[in-house]
């Protein structure tokens, strides 16, 4: 059985990982990789320091979910991202919402 505490924070990894997700692809876009070069694109982009930090994280939560809970139950949850993440890109990165 999943308690309370397991299920907030299963919510807050499932959320941050959303999170990160629109944040690499936010921070994709500003990437300069011909001027810049790679390491400086990467280095210089806020967004994508942001996303990273979101996702270590995400990891340190995960892994007091996985302290008390059987991966059997706590990993379904992740599917969860796969509704989050579409309707995340279109209100705040402007994609279009398609069920294709």
């Amino acid at each position: 059985m999943i308690g309370f505490k397991q299920l907030v924070f299963i919510a807050l990894t499932v959320f941050m990982l959303a999170v990160g997700q629109i944040l690499f692809k936010y921070a994709s876009g500003k990437m300069d990789i011909e001027n810049d070069g790679f390491i400086a694109a990467v280095i210089l982009n806020p967004a994508l320091i942001i996303a990273l930090s979101v996702y270590a994280f995400a990891t340190l939560c995960w892994l007091i979910v996985l302290k008390g809970v059987p991966l059997r139950l706590a990993y379904p949850f992740a599917a969860l991202g796969f509704f989050i993440v579409p309707l995340m890109s279109h209100f705040f990165l402007g994609e279009p919402l398609r069920w294709s």
